[in-house]
């Protein structure tokens, strides 16, 4: 059985100490006490064997028995700019694509978008979801994520933090090659899916302008959410195959 997984920033040489839901969590929900041995990671690639030495009130104080770093395990990126959904919807996009290993999602509003995420609280919901899923599915380095930004704000952002990246453009158009057909390129991967109804042909032409390549996923009209986890798992699958 693995050990009980703690989300801990910064984790020391010798000590750390949970607050807030990680502390909750752990003395609260469950119930451990002085002596227990549990694993914290910092989402940055250090992982710890750590020892309970005291339960507070607000905070867990640990030991720290064994501190590793590690890089990651892939050198190019999967990058996916998603247009936001409704709150649960896209709250699952989040989820998901951490466990396949997204290293950084960009919530945008195109045109067609229906409902926006708003302020700093959507954000940081966001961040817990993947700090959740990072503890399940033991992923040690947490995807980057972005504010909700314009669609032409996301991809001004993306376009100058990864100046060789391709981008993808998820399209219904039957002429687009599948996204599984394409062969892994030594190179980041941004990823655009737009919402249900489609980019519109101004948001398309934008992308091109940016030699946006037309993918598309299956024959059929996918949601958001579903459109999002597929392209991951398929990208996630071929940088997997390819290393």
């Amino acid at each position: 059985m693995n050990p009980l997984r703690f989300f801990c920033r910064p984790i020391n040489e010798r000590t750390a100490v949970l607050t807030g839901r990680e502390a909750h969590h752990l003395s609260a929900v469950l119930r451990l006490g002085v002596g227990q041995t549990v694993e914290l990671f910092d989402g940055a690639g250090a992982w710890a064997e750590a020892a309970v030495t005291a339960v507070e009130k607000d905070r867990v104080v640990l030991a720290v028995q064994k501190l590793q770093t590690v890089p990651p395990a892939f050198r190019e990126r999967i990058v996916l700019a998603v247009s936001l959904a409704k709150a649960d919807r896209f709250e699952w996009v989040i989820s998901k694509c951490t466990e396949l290993g997204v290293d950084r999602i960009c919530p945008v509003r195109c045109e067609r978008t229906v409902k926006q995420a708003r302020g700093e609280r959507a954000l940081k919901r966001y961040q817990h979801l993947a700090v959740v899923a990072a503890k399940q599915c033991r992923r040690l380095f947490l995807p980057q994520i972005d504010p909700p930004a314009s669609l032409a704000e996301g991809l001004d952002m993306l376009r100058k933090d990864y100046p060789q990246g391709r981008i993808l453009l998820g399209s219904l158009s039957p002429q687009a090659k599948p996204l599984i057909k394409m062969e892994w390129a030594a190179s980041d991967v941004l990823a655009f899916i737009g919402p249900e109804g489609g980019l519109t042909a101004k948001e398309i032409d934008l992308l091109r302008q940016h030699q946006a390549h037309p993918v598309r996923l299956t024959d059929t009209t996918l949601r958001i959410e579903t459109a999002a986890l597929a392209c991951a798992a398929i990208l996630s699958a071929q940088r997997t195959a390819a290393s």
